[in-house]
């Protein structure tokens, strides 16, 4: 039995050995190293990456010359918009002097209308003429009132002294006012009443209201350019015109 729990004393020793030393032989595993997933080469941290090598000076010059040529970019567009621009403008003033214009001019009084009728036939215009009524600022001058009809009376004799024309109202709203005319212009109607007041040392007024009158309505038979007429109209006198001229777009 000695012998028998030796030689099982042996043999374990011998097992133990013989794989202390087949392990020691093996290579222990190596765990892969984690790297992202991307195509380029991963480079250690002393080792040289190829970009390092490109001389850094050569960018900033790159971009300078972008910026350059962007900024000319943007002066020359900016110098296209403001030429487009004013040709826009000076061709919508052109098109506004030279517009189509349907013209119908209207007069009170007869001797007018054969002036403007003159100058018209003298443009080389055709025209039609038409009689109608319509509502015209009056301007009246007058000298307010006084206290009794006799007083009224002697203001007026006082008046025909001057040579100067007026009459006594008799009845209504505005009974015994000094009516001194009756007149359609209004620089006209403000002249007179300076004149009278200076020549006679008393108080004048302007009473403005409408009245129904008759007209003289002159219309052209084609239209016209509005540079061309403004050079026709500018042959009248509007100062002595009793004239209303409507410049109709066609």
């Amino acid at each position: 039995m000695k012998w028998l729990f030796l030689l099982l004393v042996l043999a374990n020793a011998a097992v133990m050995g013989w794989q202390g030393f087949a392990a020691s032989e093996q290579q222990p595993p190596r765990e892969s190293v984690y790297a992202p997933p991307v195509s380029e080469r991963v480079y250690l941290v002393d080792e040289r990456r190829p970009v390092d090598s490109v001389p850094q000076n050569n960018v900033p010059a790159a971009s300078d010359q972008v910026q350059e040529q962007l900024a000319a970019a943007i002066a020359n567009a900016e110098l296209q918009a403001q030429s487009g621009t004013s040709q826009v403008v000076a061709s919508t003033e052109s098109q506004s002097e030279d517009a189509l214009l349907c013209p119908i001019v209207a007069l009170e009084r007869d001797a007018d209308r054969r002036q403007v009728m003159a100058t018209l036939e003298q443009a080389g215009l055709a025209f039609t003429q038409n009689e109608t009524t319509g509502r015209r600022e009056k301007y009246w001058l007058y000298i307010p009132a006084p206290a009794t009809s006799k007083a009224a009376d002697d203001i007026v004799l006082r008046l025909k002294t001057l040579k100067i024309d007026s009459y006594v109202i008799a009845r209504g709203e505005m009974k015994n006012r000094i009516s001194l005319g009756l007149y359609s212009s209004e620089p006209r109607a403000q002249q007179a009443q300076a004149t009278i007041a200076e020549r006679s040392r008393m108080d004048v007024q302007i009473y403005t209201h409408e009245r129904t009158v008759n007209l003289y309505e002159l219309m052209l038979s084609e239209p016209i350019r509005e540079s061309q007429w403004q050079a026709v109209m500018e042959q009248l006198d509007f100062s002595k015109l009793l004239i209303k001229v409507e410049k109709n777009p066609c």
